[in-house]
């Protein structure tokens, strides 16, 4: 077994954060923008305490990188089994995006709380996200 090399972990979790972020906000910020302007004035007259501005989106920088963190430490925990290469970096993404993004996706469409089509985009993002983020660990 491997003596894993955490400083060098932590900072792939983190550029695998980065890439997830920049990916979910070019779906969220570009593709998305008017759907979301919608429905966030819809929301506002029933949620008037919505996080807005910087603090929303510093709450969606963490969530990517608690994901990009996560998603290494399964990418380094399961490659002595699966093996050091391209596959164990897709298991990896096709975990956290299955856990993460998979079971959200129910839990907003079980509520009602958005429209399908920001629910979808988002769940396509985010595996675009994670497996650009395995390819990206795969690399180092």
């Amino acid at each position: 077994m491997h003596r894993l090399n955490i400083v060098r972990l932590v900072l792939g979790g983190l550029t695998s954060g980065v890439i997830l972020f920049i990916v979910m906000s070019v779906t969220n910020g570009v593709i998305l923008a008017r759907e979301w302007a919608a429905l966030g004035a819809q929301m506002l007259t029933v949620f008037p305490n919505l996080p807005a501005g910087g603090y929303g989106l510093a709450l969606f920088f963490i969530q990517e990188i608690l994901a990009g963190l996560v998603g290494a430490f399964v990418y380094a925990g399961i490659r002595g089994w699966v093996g050091y290469n391209l596959r164990a970096a897709w298991i990896s993404a096709v975990v956290i995006w299955a856990a993460g993004w998979g079971l959200l996706t129910l839990d907003k469409l079980a509520s009602g709380i958005q429209p399908e089509k920001l629910i979808y985009y988002n769940l396509l993002a985010a595996l675009l996200g994670c497996s650009t983020r395995a390819a990206a660990a795969r690399a180092r």
